[in-house]
């Protein structure tokens, strides 16, 4: 250790690193490690790394290996530093280990224990599992419950869904392109393929990333329906979080078509801050995926939202 150098040493320690720091001493001077706890093998392992007793590390990475793995461990195993040789390989088994025990994350039994989750975890499990596209939207909401959990400052929440969580939800893959405006007012654009749109019917819904206005939470979401007439829906939803503002919404959608090239209104309505009552408008079904319809541009469908808050006085 550098620090064998000097007569005298100061090694300066965290509270939350006392007890690894002791077993690594302890190994030091006996060459025995004893903890079979794998939460403080981890913390041991660290600490090896840190001051670098090489034998250390081998050994609590080989006995992490055999030990059974906690949720808490494995999500510490996802975090190790890469100067640790077997940190791909734990970290691998901690993937497994997560996507087994959370196959069926959105069950209510899990979802307390989930909320507590770091980011590396949430990750993993939403790549190894699929539950389907029955379950799509419940994982869709299941996402945003964990982020307004985890996350409670709104730019940082909508940086973390847009960069790591929300690609990897199927049913906002391709509705990527919202811009948070964490203002009273805001214009969001959104774009769909034609492919995206025919594939909604008959009974097809995709949402987009959420969007934040005055401190309140928005998505947009499209629909196809064949009952009781066949027709395509853009809906605006308000998200379960409620912001400090109390007042009006003004909520306007506006379509781009192919022979202006510019965005044209196509409906508008006004509700209040505390209504969680989704609100949108119809388009026939005909109108919208006709070979010649109006509303695709090079097969793209360009859709505008604008939100606006007026608190009350």
């Amino acid at each position: 250790m550098k620090e064998s150098g000097h007569r005298q040493a100061t090694v300066t320690i965290a509270d939350s690193e006392y007890e690894a720091f002791l077993e690594l001493l302890h190994f030091i001077y006996s060459g025995k490690l004893t903890p079979t706890e794998p939460i403080l093998v981890v913390d041991i392992l660290l600490a090896a790394d840190k001051f670098e007793v090489a034998s250390c590390i081998k050994l609590c990475g080989e006995r992490l290996v055999d030990l059974p793995m906690t949720a808490e461990s494995a999500v510490m195993c996802l975090d190790l530093p890469c100067s640790i040789s077997m940190a791909p390989a734990l970290a691998e088994a901690a993937k497994k280990f997560l996507a087994k025990r959370y196959d069926k994350f959105l069950l209510t039994k899990f979802q307390d224990e989930l909320m507590r989750i770091s980011l590396t975890g949430i990750v993993a499990i939403l790549s190894r599992n699929h539950p389907g596209v029955a379950s799509e939207e419940s994982v869709y909401d299941f996402v945003l419950r964990w982020a307004h959990f985890q996350y409670p400052n709104p730019e940082e929440r909508h940086k973390i869904l847009s960069s790591s969580l929300l690609p990897l939800v199927p049913v906002v893959r391709s509705m990527t392109n919202g811009i948070l405006i964490d203002q009273p007012s805001c214009i969001v654009d959104f774009t769909l393929s034609r492919g995206q749109c025919s594939g909604l019917f008959p009974s097809g819904s995709i949402r987009s990333p959420p969007f934040y206005c005055g401190g309140h939470g928005f998505f947009l979401s499209a629909h196809g329906k064949m009952e009781p007439s066949n027709f395509f829906g853009l809906l605006i939803e308000k998200l379960e979080d409620k912001g400090p503002v109390r007042g009006t919404i003004d909520y306007e959608i506006e379509v781009k078509t192919r022979q202006s090239l510019e965005f044209l209104f196509l409906w508008r309505r006004t509700t209040t801050t505390d209504s969680r009552q989704a609100l949108g408008c119809r388009i026939p079904w005909p109108s919208i995926i006709a070979d010649n319809s109006r509303f695709f541009i090079d097969d793209k469908l360009h859709l505008r939202v604008h939100v606006k808050i007026t608190p009350q006085p």
